[in-house]
This record gives structure tokens, sequence and C-alpha cells, in this order.
């Protein structure tokens, strides 16, 4: 039997392989199982500076810094006030005030939700760049000994990641533009929370302000209602989603996409030669070792 261990130190170098192609099918199945237990928090991973990861609840964390803390930290600007008001006196033109705080806030609330994108953005890649080290690191310790292998399975992986982080940009970019695109005022949340600010604006009638800046106060109050909202859809529907297209999708396929490309009977010969290190080493260590026979 060939064994799956790739790191079997049989003496140095380890044992040589009889069957290449049996050794081959069984370092991939290893590979993907590895790469499962990872992630699923089963297994942990060494780094190459030491440091152990356990894929699954890195991804947790980064979700928790980039979608919770980085969302989070997105206010309303400063000048959010000046904004309202310079929108409002686009919006009616030479017309008269009547419906136009309505179309002030479409408008602002569109464009306070495209500041999202960055974020969401962020932890598409930061979630990228953890599979990539993962399956990089598998790699290294997988294959160790058989560079060709190790060359052309991480290649795979690459491409695997790029397909699946193009899915979920694609499904997070439309998602985005739907709320972008259209504000949904008759939001239950919404709906429910702005007739208290409404009943509010009403009652601020006692300080005596302008009307103009009556409006101003309730858009601000509405903005930051409806900001909330989408803010905390947003950190429920992206880490589903970076998981479901992302890590589970590539998952699913990683075994089957490796054994597509890989376990043909022409490359195997190719994939399975041994780094010339290794047959060095075996080299050496059989001399000595009948030199210790001999003497």
């Amino acid at each position: 039997s060939s064994g799956i261990n790739a790191e079997w130190p049989l003496r140095p170098g380890g044992t040589k392989v009889d069957d290449p192609f049996e050794m081959l099918i069984q370092l991939l199945y290893k590979f993907c199982q590895t790469f499962d237990s990872n992630i699923d928090g089963k297994e942990s991973i060494k780094l190459s500076n030491g440091k152990e990861i356990s894929g699954g609840r890195h991804l947790f964390q980064q979700f928790e810094r980039t979608i919770g803390t980085d969302l989070e930290q997105l206010i309303l600007p400063e000048d959010i006030e000046q904004q309202i008001e310079q929108e409002i006196m686009s919006s009616s033109g030479a017309k008269p005030a009547l419906f136009t705080p309505n179309i002030a806030f479409e408008n602002l609330a569109s464009n306070q939700v495209q500041i999202y994108v960055k974020p969401v953005k962020k932890s598409i890649k930061k979630c990228c760049e953890t599979i990539t080290e993962i399956t990089m690191q598998l790699s290294k310790q997988v294959f160790k000994r058989f560079p060709n292998l190790k060359r052309e399975a991480h290649h795979i992986c690459l491409s695997l990641i790029m397909s699946k982080t193009q899915a979920v940009e694609q499904f997070l970019d439309n998602y985005l533009k739907c709320e972008i695109c259209y504000i949904n005022t008759n939001h239950k949340l919404f709906a429910k929370d702005r007739q208290r600010i409404e009943v509010e604006s009403l009652d601020a009638d006692g300080e005596n302000l302008p009307f103009e800046k009556q409006n101003v106060k309730r858009i601000r109050a509405l903005l930051e209602l409806y900001s909330n909202i989408i803010k905390n859809q947003l950190m429920d529907v992206v880490p589903k989603t970076v998981m479901s297209f992302m890590v589970y999708g590539f998952k699913e396929d990683l075994h089957k996409e490796l054994i597509k490309r890989l376990a043909n009977q022409q490359k195997v010969g190719d994939l399975m030669k041994e780094d010339v290190f290794i047959e060095e080493k075996r080299k050496k260590y059989r001399l000595r070792l009948c030199g210790d026979t001999t003497a």
C-alpha cells in the first residue's frame, strides 16, 4: 500500500511511492477532508509564522470586524443637515416645497446606502484571502513531497476561489443596487417608527422652528432610522451570502474539481515526481544504513 500521508518520515525522505495514481487520489481526498475539517472548526492549521487558525472561527471574526464594526461606524455625515437643505432646494426648484421632502429623503437614503458598498466588498475580499491562505498552507503540508502536484493543486484552488468570489460579488452587487434604486418606505420597521418620528416632529412645533428646519430635522431622523434598518439587513445577508456562495460553494466543488483536472493517468507521472532533495535524502540514508550494516 502506498499510504495516504505525504508527511510520513519513512526515515529521511519517506516511503517510495508504489502506486502513484492511487496515492494521488488519496492525497486529493485528504486535502479536501482537511480543508472541510478546518472550515467546520474541527481542526486548526498552522501558518508559516507558526500561528494556528481555525478557518470557520477566523471567518466569523472577520464578519464581525468588517460587516459588524465597519457598518456600525458608518453614521450620517456631520454636514447631513446642509445636504438635506440643499437636496430639498434642488428637488423643489421653483415649485412649492409641499411634497419635495419625500423626494429629498429618497435621494439622500440612496446616497447613504451606496456608502455601504465598501465594507461589503471588504468582507468579500477578507474571506477570499482567508480561503486562499488556508488552501496554500494545506498544499504545502499535504503535497510537500510533490512540488508539481502542489503547484497544480494551488492553481486549481485559486481558479475556483476566483469563480466563487465573482459569484458572491455579483449577487451582493445586485442586492445593493436594489436597495439603492428602491427606497422602501413601506418597510414594516420603517413605517412603524416613522409614525413616532412624525408625531415628535409635530411636537417640535412648540420650539417655534421654521417649517423648513422642521423638515430637515424630520428627514434626518428618518435617514438614521432607514440607514439602521439597511445596516441590520446587510449584517445578516452578507455573511449568509458569502458563506453560501463562496465558502460552502468552494467546499462542495473542491474535490470534484481536483479530481477532474488532476486524476489523469497521463499526468500522474509528472504530478507525482518527488522533490529532488527527498530522493537525495533517501539515497544518503541508504548509504548510511549500508555503512552501519557493514560495520
